[in-house]
């Protein structure tokens, strides 16, 4: 989506749109082309026209609720929603009158020169092949976008390395979700085979016994299985290891308490069975970029900053 797609849009204003069009002049991080990055808060019935994807684009749906339509199909989009539109498709989007979205946005492009060795590939042939076009958050995919406008507010001369770790943090996020997606919508109805009966299998006994959990292999004393051989099928069904997709639920629900307040960071921390506050806080930094307690105070930022545009 380029400059002039927000801009003769319609006679509506925004509360505020933070740009960075890079279109003339592509900004390369590696096997990332980026064109286009931004932050997007719309007023009551804005209105987004239909224009054709000149690359892949993301939206993250902040706040509030709207419509954003894709190859003529229309989708009703809240809060934590994630929108992947991929080349050529038709795009358009309308705000809801009465409680308008907010959005981040990134339009970029995989280097010509990317083959298959590098760990991108597969995530590129899985956009250009996916069918589905929107999948809710579940991995707080809005803290790179944050990181990133900070970068782009205060540049320096590391900003540039910065910008491309998040770029490929939200890239892959992005990859993760819809995998995710696809595992909690793992109906037991439409199963038919044994391999598939087995993953379902795996799957609802995380999901059921994740505070539970003291060694991954009592899945495989559960099932009757051989821990290796749950762990292949697993791994070539899904897409990640038996461990990835428990470490995934564990954060999930970290991230649910974090954002609730129900807990803090200590009391997470024991809940999820982690042997120490410090090895909680360096895993979800590992899988964040910032440790539990700056979450909690980017939390606070953000919604400080929703609640005076608001008053505003």
């Amino acid at each position: 989506m380029q400059k002039e797609d927000f801009e003769t849009i319609s006679k509506n204003k925004t509360n505020f749109h933070f740009d960075h069009d890079y279109f003339i002049n592509p900004q390369p991080f590696e096997s990332i082309v980026l064109y286009q990055i931004g932050d997007l808060s719309c007023k009551g019935g804005y209105v987004i026209r239909e224009h054709k994807q000149l690359c892949y684009e993301i939206s993250y749906i902040v706040s509030g609720t709207g419509v954003f339509t894709v190859n003529n199909k229309s989708y009703p989009v809240r809060e934590g929603d994630i929108i992947l539109n991929v080349p050529e498709q038709l795009h358009s989007g309308k705000a809801d009158e009465m409680d308008p979205f907010r959005f981040f946005y990134m339009g970029f492009g995989f280097s010509k020169g990317m083959d298959e060795n590098d760990p991108l590939f597969l995530i590129k042939k899985m956009f250009d092949k996916e069918q589905q076009s929107i999948v809710r958050d579940h991995l707080s995919i809005d803290l790179p976008f944050i990181h990133i406008f900070k970068e782009l507010i205060s540049l320096d001369q590391y900003s540039t390395h910065m910008m491309g770790m998040y770029l490929r943090q939200i890239i892959v996020m992005i990859y993760r979700n819809f995998q995710k997606s696809f595992s909690i919508d793992y109906d037991p109805h439409m199963i038919s085979n044994k391999t598939e009966q087995i993953i379902y299998r795996m799957i609802n006994y995380i999901d059921s016994n994740l505070l539970q959990i003291g060694d991954l292999k009592e899945i495989a004393s559960q099932l009757h299985y051989n821990y290796s051989y749950l762990s292949r099928i697993f791994a070539k069904e899904i897409g990640v290891t038996i461990q990835e997709y428990y470490n995934r639920k564990r954060f999930d629900k970290a991230v649910e308490w974090l954002k609730s307040g129900e807990w803090n960071v200590t009391q997470v921390a024991e809940k999820l069975q982690y042997q120490s506050i410090h090895s909680f806080s360096k895993a979800f930094r590992k899988n964040f970029g910032v440790s539990p307690t700056e979450y909690q105070t980017l939390l606070g930022s953000a919604k400080k900053e929703q609640y005076n545009i608001k008053k505003g």
